[in-house]
């Protein structure tokens, strides 16, 4: 057996305690020989090594680490080798591993359901042509009133239909196979504070409601966000100006199922038409692969976490997108037809409702198969040196995930390598517990046990973070603070420029600070301490206020909306109640596209971040406090934090054993 094998099987132990009980107050025992440096062994993070991790995890043969795939498989295992090596506690699997790196992976169950395009089916049948409201049918045999002959028009999948294919912020993709009449209810969306119900004298039970647009407050979001370069997650949590789901409004499955409606059929728009056009586009319409908010065709299925599934506000039916083919069909004949509906949405012009010709009906069959997959989070641990305060953490965060493959660039190049996005956090991180590993050798132990956490699935909707708050392998409330390291590597450098005016990258020696003064001061002013005293990095606020004004922005969706505070996985920490600092140098032209790239990275700010995050932590480990959260806090957080607590985060949860397909 050799030593590494020894030292993994020796670790198998859970590392910290089982009682989810309370935080108390603890007394730390007294401090024995010699005084130990200020900042621990931050200093040893050099610029070289730090080259050398991000050059891998952002190199072509990692295919952009998306999740899943084997380029997020093999950064994994390049992460925990060397936190092996190195002799960090695993956090991992703590049974049934068949290999010395998989007790560092916290394995995450992933699954697909995948559309069937070629057994979808989608038909209409109408009266014949100019046998509709209004029209001139065939003339009737002679002496008879017969009616017109029906007419079957039938509609294929991915070119005349589709489905949204269960990405992310969508219900799971569920088959169905209903049939019968129509009826138009305009957006759909039910507000009654404006007494606004376009189904107001619809008989709508059993039957199939088709809709357009979406009210004007909801399209002017949506356009901003598209401005914005939506894509990329600028609107991800943004506040729905029409309120409160379910309370302030229904959306139209959601008032269909409400009325005894089987499903609804919503009128694509320009940009669902567009993305329909260039179907391997990323986000597209929701092609039979998977592709849609969550992944594309390019890089498989989209999948989802099960065990992340939340629990509907309320009942909804499923929801078709009707293409031109279906649009044109549905509409024949009728009191509006396609062009007057597609153009009207378009515009947020009112949309009358009424009832389809009785004779025509709607049939859609939607079939789906399964595929199973899985995800990891990888976790070290640095014990702490205390025998009581070492059962308080602090936890390093970055994600290991990217976007994986995209649309060749004109040069050929079609890899999403994400080295900033969050290549130069992982790397950071790597960095970080080499330095706390070689200090504790030397006798340099935090009191208080530091956890080094690569998140998986950021970019499919902050997976990872979610399911270590959510299934904690240990008392999470015993985390003292979560330090979030998110896109640290690049700067304004010579000649730089960027169209994007709403964008903020940080010049040379700055970083920016987010979410202490949001969620609690009293880290701030640790925050504050420490970088006084070591890298003196400018710390700008621009993104850290709950108050956005000419200077700052945050929670938007003014002056830029980006919403930054939401949009990394310290915000699943900050559900939790618990302190949070991330640390990033700001969005850029590359981000979220295969000019993301290790080359372009300023590694002296990327070594002078990595070094002030580790010297917080070091910080945190040994004070006798814990940073408080603030009382007054973001009604979103707010909201968020009561809606964690009532679907039960925070559970102290076994790690799985290792599932089928995982590394070793």
């Amino acid at each position: 057996m050799t030593k590494l094998l020894s030292l993994c099987l020796a670790s198998l132990m859970p590392a910290i305690s089982a009682s989810p009980a309370a935080p108390a107050k603890v007394k730390a025992s007294k401090p024995s020989g010699p005084a130990l440096p200020a900042f621990g062994n931050a200093e040893a993070i050099s610029e070289e090594q730090l080259r050398i991790y991000l050059y891998f995890l952002a190199s072509d043969p990692l295919e952009g680490r998306n999740l899943p795939s084997r380029g997020f498989d093999t950064a994994a295992l390049y992460v925990a080798s060397h936190l092996a090596e190195w002799h960090l506690k695993p956090g991992g699997s703590m049974t049934g591993t068949t290999g010395p790196l998989q007790p560092y992976l916290m394995p995450l169950e992933l699954q697909s359901k995948q559309i069937v395009p070629a057994e979808s089916k989608a038909s209409i049948t109408a009266p014949a042509a100019g046998g509709g409201r209004g029209g001139r049918g065939p003339a009737p045999a002679s002496g008879t009133a017969a009616a017109p002959t029906p007419r079957t028009t039938e509609l294929e999948y991915g070119r005349d239909w589709s489905v949204a294919a269960g990405g992310r912020g969508g219900a799971p993709l569920e088959p169905f196979d209903i049939s019968g009449n129509l009826v138009f209810a305009g957006n759909g969306y039910v507000i009654p504070k404006t007494n606004t119900d376009p189904f107001a004298g619809l008989d709508v039970k059993g039957k199939i409601v088709v809709v357009a647009g979406l009210p004007a407050e909801l399209a002017r979001q949506q356009n901003a966000a598209q401005g914005r370069g939506g894509a990329g997650g600028g609107g991800r949590g943004a506040p729905n100006p029409l309120g409160e789901n379910c309370t302030d409004f229904l959306t139209p499955e959601q008032a269909a199922a409400k009325q005894g409606a089987l499903a609804v059929i919503t009128v694509a728009g320009f940009q669902e038409l567009s993305a329909l056009a260039n179907p391997n586009a990323a986000f597209g319409f929701g092609g039979g692969a998977g592709a849609g908010r969550g992944g594309n065709a390019l890089n498989g299925p989209a999948y989802r976490v099960p065990k992340l599934q939340a629990s509907a506000a309320c009942p909804a039916v499923p929801v078709v997108t009707a293409a031109l083919g279906m649009t044109n069909a549905l509409f024949q004949g009728e009191k509006s037809t396609a062009s007057q509906i597609f153009y009207g949405a378009g515009s947020s012009t009112k949309l009358d409702s009424f009832a389809f010709t009785a004779a025509k009906k709607i049939s859609l069959k939607l079939v789906t198969r399964s595929e199973q997959s899985h995800g990891e989070n990888v976790v070290g641990i640095i014990e702490g040196g205390d025998p009581v305060l070492k059962n308080e953490y602090v936890v390093i965060s970055a994600h290991l995930d990217h976007t994986g493959l995209a649309a060749p660039q004109p040069d050929g190049h079609n890899i999403n390598n994400g080295a900033d996005d969050d290549g130069s956090g992982s790397a950071g991180m790597l960095a970080m517990a080499k330095a706390y590993a070689e200090g504790a050798a030397q006798g340099m132990r935090p009191k208080r046990s530091i956890i080094f956490l690569w998140n998986a699935g950021e970019e499919k909707g902050l997976w990872g973070s979610q399911y270590f708050a959510e299934y904690p392998p240990f008392d999470i409330t015993k985390v003292v603070a979560n330090l979030n390291m998110d896109m640290i590597g690049r700067t304004k450098g010579p000649g730089y420029t960027d169209p994007d005016p709403t964008h903020v990258l940080v010049n040379p020696g700055e970083v920016l600070v987010v979410g202490p003064q949001i969620s609690s001061d009293d880290l701030g002013k640790t925050i504050e301490t420490v970088n006084s005293g070591f890298q003196k990095l400018t710390l700008n606020h621009f993104y850290d206020t709950t108050a956005p004004d000419a200077t700052h922005d945050n929670l938007g969706p003014q002056p830029n909306g980006q919403r930054i505070f939401y949009r990394s996985d310290h915000y699943n920490f900050a559900k939790m109640g618990i302190p949070i600092a991330f640390f990033t140098t700001g969005l850029h032209p590359d981000y979220h596209r295969p000019t993301d790239t290790a080359d372009k990275i300023d590694y002296k700010e990327m070594a002078a971040v990595s070094k002030t995050v580790a010297a917080v932590a070091w910080v945190l480990g040994n004070q006798d406090g814990r940073p408080q959260i603030n009382a007054k806090l973001p009604d979103q957080l707010k909201k968020d934090m009561k809606a964690a607590k009532d679907q039960g985060w925070g559970t102290l949860t076994p790690v799985l054993a290792p599932l089928p397909g995982m590394p070793r």
